[in-house]
Parts: C-alpha cells; sequence; structure tokens
C-alpha cells in the first residue's frame, strides 16, 4: 500500500509545494464547506464579554493591570 504523504512528497519533490487542497486529500482533511462550522461555544452567552477577556488574561497568565498586558 502506498502512503499518500509519501506519494505527495515524491510528486513535489522537484515541482514546488503541494497546494493545501491536495494536502487536505493526502491527509484526510475534510474542509468545512459553511464558515459557521468554525465557529466555537465555549463562552456562556450570560457572560459579559469583560469577563472573558478577564478570563483571556488570566490564562495568558498576565493581570489586566499590567501595562504590558
Amino acid at each position: 500500500m502506498v502512503d499518500p504523504i509519501e506519494d505527495l512528497n515524491q510528486k513535489y519533490l522537484r515541482s514546488g509545494h503541494p497546494s493545501i487542497e491536495e494536502l487536505a486529500v493526502a491527509q484526510g482533511v475534510k474542509l468545512p464547506q459553511d464558515p459557521r462550522d468554525l465557529l466555537g461555544n465555549f463562552w456562556p452567552d450570560d457572560e459579559s464579554p469583560d469577563a472573558f477577556l478577564n478570563a483571556l488574561y488570566e490564562w495568558r497568565g498576565r493581570k489586566q493591570s499590567d501595562p504590558a498586558a
């Protein structure tokens, strides 16, 4: 059985880089057809944008009062 990645490597060894579509097919990736499929649902709707930003600063290890943040 031929490895699709190795086959792709051989194909483009001399001619350049494969397209994103060719890489996706070789890796078995399904590209979303609808941009709404990329939306995440990780933050509660009842939380304020400020609460999100405060959490983001905390996740990054910075406090909101830090001028470098």
